[in-house]
């Protein structure tokens, strides 16, 4: 019964343990700031979700390492491009400056292009 009451306090101690414990040199704008950088940079190990949200370990080693940079005075620029140096474009999630409007255009025009080639050789072929 004893080692249960043990049990149940850690379990429950991991709750009441806020972001504050975890980097202790930041304040509380830092701390939004920390937010806002891991939800903008993609896990590598996940390759789907932000490392805010994922729980692999080299997550948590980057948004350690991005607490110490935030505490080193850099801007949110340097701490992006320091991540595509190591990671490539990838790891930005949201990277509005290289988005590609071709991307979205493309199978529009390959569309358009298709069906005017089918109606070209539907009406040669009826004459």
């Amino acid at each position: 019964m004893k080692n249960l009451a043990i049990f149940f306090s850690i379990f429950f101690l991991g709750f009441f343990i806020s972001a504050e414990q975890l980097y202790p040199g930041l304040d509380e704008q830092q701390l939004k700031r920390l937010n806002y950088l891991s939800d903008n940079i993609r896990c590598p190990k996940c390759s789907y979700g932000n490392i805010s949200s994922s729980n692999a370990p080299i997550s948590k080693d980057l948004k350690e390492e991005i607490a110490q940079m935030i505490l080193a005075n850099k801007t949110n620029d340097e701490i992006y491009d320091t991540m595509t140096e190591r990671y490539g474009d990838y790891i930005l999630l949201n990277d509005p400056e290289k988005r590609n409007p071709l991307i979205f255009l493309a199978p529009l025009i390959v569309l358009i292009i298709s069906i005017s080639v089918v109606t070209i050789y539907t009406i040669k072929k009826s004459k």
